[in-house]
């Protein structure tokens, strides 16, 4: 078992000997254990995809003329030199933005347009389903 009683020798005591049976059984039971609660333990999620757009909104072939939207110092926006008013963006930047082959939007103010209504063009431009926004650095006319 765990002793050994031998006569002969240096020792005249009981020789310790490491049983690592019940060790090992121990550690088989906690592995099988975990085999068999991992599998149960995974996470899974849903994915809802969003709708097919349908077949006639695909008949147009997507422009290759980029998007601008422009503030002026007046608060005036233009969406490629059209003017438009802010309350009509939500109706219309999506449909533009359908309509261009890249989906970004270029976002230019000009110099001098208070700080309030460039942060305001942008979270309307946002809340109108722009998902890219690229910011101009540059004016359009510099060169």
């Amino acid at each position: 078992m765990g002793m050994a009683l031998g006569g002969g020798g240096k020792g005249k005591g009981p020789v310790p000997h490491v049983n690592v049976t019940p060790l090992v059984d121990v550690a088989l039971v906690i592995l099988i254990i975990f085999m068999v609660v991992a599998p149960m333990v995974t996470k899974t999620f849903r994915l809802q995809l969003p709708p097919e757009p349908p077949a006639e909104a695909s008949k147009e072939p997507p422009s290759d003329e980029p998007l601008v939207l422009t503030i002026a110092k007046d608060g005036a926006m233009k969406i490629n030199r059209r003017t438009i008013a802010r309350a009509e963006l939500p109706e219309l930047l999506p449909r533009m933005i359908a309509a261009t082959k890249h989906k970004v939007l270029h976002f230019d103010a000009e110099n001098g347009t208070p700080y309030g209504e460039v942060v305001g063009a942008l979270d309307a431009c946002r809340n109108a389903g722009a998902k890219s926004i690229a910011i101009v650095t540059k004016g359009l006319g510099d060169t």
